[in-house]
């Protein structure tokens, strides 16, 4: 009988610096290593039924990620937890695992950061989001690896809840269709340096909520005025 399992672990240390493939690719070895009975994809070049459903960006630590392992076995998710994790590396830590429901599906909706600040940085921050409780865009130019061109991008419509304490700040940001804020953006917006500051930020929550998507979704296209600058394509979280 096929089921799916979920699994939610966290990363840290030097595999925050992997990219999103090589931690799919990371898993893949780790279960085959486990011996577990995962399902293949069909076809001439079949692939174990596995997936991360939120890209991380790379060298951001994460507390909350999910991976989904279709199987064929009756075993618990905890034997298969238990299974999995000698065959994971330093800076993997499992959490949980759970069975899906049949129907269960996997949107992410919103996303959670923290960044730990320097004393320099602080004020610098703050002042920021104390600026944006004002109206108007918050814009920042991205560039598009592909083409190496770079455009504005408005990120006061991703930005669902930012507040700041004495050496961190933490925010939401809602995931639309269109696609999403990237860290570093949100670092840059801040104030700071994203090369510098990038290994600082950590992943805290993923809500997958399909609802909530829907409604950030129409409140994006009923706010956005003509002329204002594009929201972007589809981007790591």
């Amino acid at each position: 009988m096929r089921r799916r399992l979920v699994i939610r672990f966290a990363i840290d240390g030097d595999l925050r610096f992997i990219s999103h493939h090589d931690t799919i690719r990371l898993f893949e070895r780790a279960v085959a290593r486990a011996d577990i009975p995962v399902c293949f994809t069909q076809g001439f070049n079949p692939r174990p039924r596995l997936s991360l459903p939120v890209p991380r960006a790379v060298g951001v630590a994460s507390d909350d990620e999910t991976l989904l392992i279709e199987i064929e076995d009756a075993g618990s998710p905890g034997d298969a937890l238990a299974r999995l994790g000698p065959h994971l590396p330093a800076g993997v830590r499992l959490r949980e695992a759970r069975e899906a429901a049949p129907q269960e599906r996997f949107l992410p909706s919103r996303v959670s950061y923290r960044i730990e600040l320097t004393d320099a940085e602080a004020p610098i921050a703050r002042a920021r989001i104390d600026a944006w409780k004002q109206p108007g865009p918050i814009v920042v130019s991205r560039r598009d690896h592909r083409t190496g061109q770079s455009r504005p991008i408005d990120l006061r419509p991703f930005l669902v809840d930012v507040r700041a304490d004495a050496r961190s700040v933490i925010w939401t940001q809602a995931l639309l269709s269109g696609g999403t804020a990237r860290p570093a953006e949100i670092a840059e917006a801040l104030g700071l340096d994203p090369p510098e500051c990038i290994h600082r930020i950590r992943r805290i929550a993923v809500a997958f909520d399909a609802p909530l998507a829907r409604e950030a979704d129409a409140a994006q296209a009923d706010s956005r005025p003509s002329g204002e600058p594009s929201k972007g394509n589809e981007i790591d979280a």
